[in-house]
């Protein structure tokens, strides 16, 4: 019997009290790990649908927790299937903790998907920024840094030259807005003292961007696919520091259809150019100064291992992820 192992660990985006009514008896096998219907991560009924759909084909699925695994653990595996991923190992155990999960997944001799050198070309944004700017996708200017070895210089000078009176600092292994920052009147002083607070936390690469008035005022559209299909939608804005979504529904078509069309576009030139993708969520932010175009949307991120919260799918999403994950190792 072919073993499967899931990445989990994130105790993040518990499901709705109505999708573990609907899936009781999915979930029950997550009471071996203490995990009840009162707190079930995302990751977790994730695991607990792959788990299920994976007995249905014959396939043993078992839990691997991504602060804890071990290289012996994941050799024992024929498949790995990555739900935690290397930014979690970064914010649960720093920059020694996602050296280990890498190298473990570097090592192994699993099938790991979506394989460790793609993880770490999305979670070094920017190679993936550099590669959408080389495909001719629209992205906003950016500046990257290594906070290993830069210099104030270069960066002043490309603040300077875009004529940015506010901008944006965010780290390469960042999530949910960590590390994120707007800095206001913008000066070197500032600059300087904010990058090396971030180097000091253990980040060592960092990208700047224009601050975006329009950015929340339009919100960032975000599509989710499951092997080149798209799933659903949503526009997600920010409001006292709390998401506000809207559903697919409530987007402008137009600007739904322009989204999803490039995405598209750009699964298809990833799946060519370096992968097939089980799952991904590609982002979109406004607005590109365009004198000729009232509103231009650019791709703002790329995810292949998005936290996905089970209402955005209305709980349909981990099952169809789960027949493609066993798809997959068939």
């Amino acid at each position: 019997m072919k073993r499967i192992g899931v990445i989990i660990g994130t105790d993040d985006e518990p499901v709705s009290k109505k999708y573990y009514k609907d899936n009781k008896k999915i979930m029950k096998p997550l009471e071996e790990y203490d995990i009840y219907g009162d707190y079930i991560p995302y990751d977790f009924a994730i695991f607990a649908e792959i788990k299920d759909e994976g007995e249905k084909n014959g396939f043993e699925v078992v839990p691997l927790f991504g602060e804890s695994f071990t290289l012996k653990e994941a050799n024992e595996c024929d498949f790995i299937f990555t739900v935690f991923e290397g930014v979690y190992s970064f914010m649960k155990g720093g920059a020694d903790g996602y050296k280990r999960f890498m190298n473990i997944l570097k090592k192994t001799t699993a099938d790991v998907f979506p394989s460790q050198r793609m993880q770490e070309f999305v979670i070094n944004k920017h190679k993936y920024m550099k590669y959408l700017d080389q495909k001719g996708y629209n992205i906003t200017p950016t500046k990257f840094v290594n906070l290993n070895n830069y210099s104030l210089k270069p960066i002043m000078t490309f603040i300077n030259k875009n004529q940015f009176k506010e901008i944006i600092v965010k780290p390469e292994l960042g999530a949910f807005k960590t590390g994120f920052k707007i800095i206001k009147n913008v000066n070197e002083k500032k600059v300087g003292d904010y990058l090396e607070s971030l180097r000091k936390k253990g980040y060592t690469r960092i990208l700047i961007q224009e601050f975006i008035p329009e950015f929340n005022k339009y919100g960032e559209i975000k599509t989710y696919w499951i092997n080149g299909k798209n799933i659903y939608s949503y526009k997600q804005q920010w409001k006292d520091g709390e998401g506000v979504f809207q559903p697919q529904e409530k987007i402008e078509k137009h600007l739904l259809n322009e989204c999803l069309d490039t995405a598209h576009d750009l699964l298809t030139d990833i799946f060519k150019d370096h992968e097939p993708l089980i799952q991904c969520r590609v982002d979109f932010a406004c607005c590109m100064n365009n004198d000729k175009k009232c509103r231009e949307f650019f791709i703002n991120e790329i995810e292949i291992s998005p936290t996905i919260g089970e209402q955005e799918s209305n709980g349909k999403a981990y099952g169809l992820l789960a027949k493609e994950v066993i798809n997959y190792c068939s």
